[in-house]
């Protein structure tokens, strides 16, 4: 991993009372200080079989270090959990 790249791991969907959005998914970071950071950035998810899906962080979420990260495709529900690279 670069120097300048960080990480972030895939924790839900982004959802409201009666459906969720399979383009949207909330990323935690590591620590709360690089949300102003990477707001804006591109993020790449990459599957073993060498499957990449492309997204951008568009907002913050909560005070604890979350974003919010908009696909170009819908996200798999099977990847929840899994790890994104976070490039500037």
């Amino acid at each position: 991993m670069a120097k300048n790249e960080l990480s972030g791991t895939v924790t839900a969907f982004r959802q409201s009372k009666f459906k969720q959005d399979s383009y949207q998914t909330i990323v935690q970071l590591a620590s709360a200080d690089d949300v102003g950071k990477v707001l804006g950035a591109r993020v790449v998810w990459l599957r073993k079989d060498g499957l990449r899906l492309h997204g951008r962080v568009v907002a913050s979420h909560g005070s604890k270090g979350a974003v919010r990260v908009r696909w170009n495709r819908g996200f798999p529900s099977q990847a929840l959990g899994s790890q994104v690279q976070i490039l500037p």
